[in-house]
């Protein structure tokens, strides 16, 4: 088999040309989060900012789609395309109960603060696979418990224990995949 020069010197021009958006002072690079799932509705799609109910994230809709990096260690979000120029803080919205706090709530993302007071802005992370980090990395919450896709609007929720909130939840990862 024969290859010509510029084939082969198109091959390291390739990896060159491709690199990851980085805002400048971040700690990462620029990443969408996509589902993993076993629900074939929710497998596959993009992190949704605002669309879901009362304004949460969703996997389905016409709402932005989210690109996120870490600033000093802190998940963040890039303005919506739609909105004003302020960054996105990501947040569980808690339910207030008698008792205090849910161990439930919608994941959202806010330019401001949130009027709920069981609203959690941290910790969040990224994990990267244990079985290969070439995978990427996974979103991660308080390092306990896990997200959920729920109901036909496939809304998004983080919970403790499988069992809490919502019934008919299905589980999934939220991968990093870099903006190019």
């Amino acid at each position: 088999m024969k290859f010509s020069l510029a084939s082969v010197l198109a091959l390291f021009a390739v990896p060159a040309l491709v690199s990851a958006v980085v805002v400048p002072g971040a700690d990462t690079p620029t990443f969408y989060l996509v589902a993993a799932s076993s629900n074939p509705d929710a497998n596959l799609k993009p992190l949704r900012t605002q669309g879901g109910s009362g304004g949460y994230a969703t996997l389905s809709g016409t709402g932005s789609i989210g690109e996120f990096y870490f600033y000093h260690g802190t998940l963040t979000g890039a303005p919506r395309v739609s909105s004003s120029s302020a960054t996105l803080l990501p947040l569980i919205g808690f339910n207030p109960m008698s008792t205090g706090c849910s161990t439930y709530g919608q994941l959202g993302f806010t330019e401001g603060s949130s009027t709920n007071k069981c609203a959690r802005y941290s910790p969040f992370g990224i994990q990267s696979d244990s079985e290969n980090a070439q995978l990427g990395a996974s979103l991660t919450f308080n390092y306990a418990g896990g997200f959920y896709v729920c109901g036909s609007g496939l809304d998004v929720w983080y919970k403790v224990s499988p069992g809490d909130g919502p019934s008919g939840c299905t589980p999934i990862t939220l991968s990093t995949v870099p903006v190019v």
